[in-house]
């Protein structure tokens, strides 16, 4: 069995990463979990350090010098894309040209 020097705590953030209702925190703790696992198998000696490395180096440049602002508005725009495709589904085979049009109205 693999990893096991940290009691898999990788696997216990993303479970929480699961369980939180806001996108960025979610997100932020699916990457935390990531170099979690990364740690944990390098000091089980199951994967190299500069595998461990890598992933740290890559989850402090998204989350430490990247841009916040842009990375919110991807989350509004992925939940606004969301809302879209399940409000359009309740219009059923009626598509979005026909409502402009004024057609298919009930």
């Amino acid at each position: 069995m693999s990893g096991g020097s940290m009691d898999y705590v990788c696997y216990r953030v993303e479970d929480a990463a699961s369980m939180t209702e806001d996108a960025e925190f979610s997100e932020l703790l699916r990457d935390a979990a990531k170099v979690l696992h990364a740690e944990e198998w390098w000091r089980s000696c199951d994967s190299s350090e500069e595998e461990y490395r890598e992933e740290l180096a890559s989850f402090k440049a998204k989350w430490f010098k990247g841009n916040r602002a842009e990375r919110l508005k991807g989350y509004v725009d992925r939940e606004i894309d969301r809302c879209r495709k399940r409000c359009y589904s309740i219009i059923g085979p009626v598509t979005i040209d026909d409502v402009l049009r004024g057609e298919g109205e009930g």
